[in-house]
């Protein structure tokens, strides 16, 4: 039926980590286009992109762009008020026919519509500044999402690093080992199946906040489908149980880093990493539950409508060398798809999820920590266990053992010898210095 969005099969959530074709032409058009527009580019999609024909084929493309086949019903609009121009005009101020003959008017007294020149050339200032402000404003709105999502892909990645490279069974209990005490031997089953859960729980959380920022009808399904998957079914009911995923996400990785045995400094560090996730899952939330003012957004629309609008009546004038100013219509029709096209840009990126590819992140961040819980280290391990450097004042807070500390050393130092007075014929006999002995505590050099 006329009207009716192309059916076109989404992509997976495993085809979306790779890149996608957006030079495609089946790509619908309206809100249902916006899930194919979470592109991945890789080098040959980045060759492509820079390539020398780009020019000729983005033009080739007008026709099927999804941005200005959403734009139909404003540029008919605009080219229905150049047609009402040409028509009107015609029975006011005279035509001319087919074969070149020019005829008077047929309605006299008819009022010629028309609108000087100036006063689009006097607002078209302040219109520029209105849709260069929104742009601005919905390209800082997706530029932040993205880099929040960049954000917890290091995070997450360096969380399973530490959990990986600080796994250290004999420390839990005394936050450190005795000097001299042999090394705790590792299970290596029971190490690898607790940083696999550490592993799995971080993933779970980009995934519960990718679906936190995706409808309902079209993630829901496919979140409870991975969740299953990949999760322990008591953690993975939990999650789908929850009304806020991503803080039942986090949850589940402190768990997790609880279970690892380690230094509780070291420990800290990692909920510091995890801390960093409230901070992004705040601000996703921010960006999605807060578009830009409302009133800025409708002044901007309304000014950009009426301007265009009215502009043929202005540019009604400039085409009496074409036959009728017939010339009036495709030149409206096209000032006002790529104007209309700059606030239906600034319109699609302020709100980003629905453009960004949230699961294929999701699913590059749950393979990179898999592989971060599967590295083994290609040192030797030290026969012995180091000395800590760990234990201060705030771990003596804690509990931690102290250090003994070591004896004072005894130190002789002589005293300066003063120099023998020049004197003439005076000789002094100097007493041969004694020896003094000083106590000083056993301190580090402030040299």
């Amino acid at each position: 039926p006329s009207g009716q969005v192309p059916s076109v099969v989404a992509p997976s959530s495993a085809e979306s980590n790779t890149a996608l074709n957006i030079f495609s032409e089946d790509i619908p058009y309206g809100e249902e286009s916006r899930k194919y527009r979470r592109t991945v580019y890789d080098f040959d999609a980045w060759k492509k992109h820079r390539s020398q024909d780009r020019f000729w084929r983005n033009m080739s493309t007008i026709a099927s762009s999804g941005i200005y086949r959403g734009l139909l019903n404003e540029v008919g609009a605009v080219s229905a008020v150049a047609a009402l121009a040409i028509v009107w005009n015609g029975l006011a101020n005279g035509f001319t026919d087919f074969d070149g003959v020019t005829h008077e008017a047929i309605i006299n007294g008819l009022p010629k519509l028309t609108l000087p020149m100036s006063v689009f050339t006097v607002t078209s200032p302040s219109l520029g500044l209105l849709l260069v402000f929104r742009t601005n404003a919905s390209y800082e709105r997706w530029d932040g999402a993205r880099k929040m999502w960049g954000l917890m892909i290091n995070r997450s990645r360096d969380v399973v690093r530490m959990g990986a490279q600080w796994y250290a069974p004999g420390t839990e209990k005394s936050g450190f080992l005795e000097e001299g005490a042999p090394l705790a031997e590792i299970d290596e089953e029971v190490k690898a199946e607790k940083l696999n859960r550490l592993s799995k729980s971080v993933w779970s959380f980009s995934r519960a906040l990718a679906r936190h920022l995706t409808p309902p009808d079209e993630d829901e399904e496919q979140f409870q489908k991975d969740v299953r998957e990949r999760l322990e079914p008591t953690q993975a009911e939990a999650l789908i149980a929850s009304d806020h995923r991503p803080n039942r996400a986090m949850y589940d990785i402190g768990c997790a880093i609880n279970d690892l045995p380690m230094h509780f400094m070291r420990r800290n560090q990692m909920d510091l990493d995890v801390a960093h996730f409230e901070d992004i899952s705040g601000g996703c939330e921010r960006i999605f539950g807060t578009p830009i003012p409302l009133v800025y957004s409708r002044h901007t629309v309304r000014a950009l409508t009426t301007f265009l609008l009215f502009l043929p009546f202005g540019m009604w004038g400039q085409f009496g060398d074409s036959w009728n100013h017939i010339g009036l219509i495709p030149s409206a029709s096209l000032i006002a798809m790529f104007m209309f096209g700059i606030e239906e840009l600034a319109s699609g990126l302020e709100e980003p999820f629905s453009i960004l590819p949230l699961i294929g992140i999701s699913n590059k961040i749950g393979a990179n920590c898999d592989e971060l819980a599967s590295f083994k280290s290609s040192l030797p391990e030290p026969p012995v266990a180091l000395e800590t450097t760990m234990a201060t004042t705030s771990s003596m807070s804690e509990g931690v053992p102290k250090m003994a500390a070591p004896e004072p050393v005894v130190v002789e130092v002589e005293p300066e010898v003063e120099a023998e007075p020049e004197v003439e014929a005076v000789v002094t006999e100097v007493a041969e210095p004694k020896t003094r002995k000083f106590r000083i505590p056993f301190t580090k050099s402030r040299n």
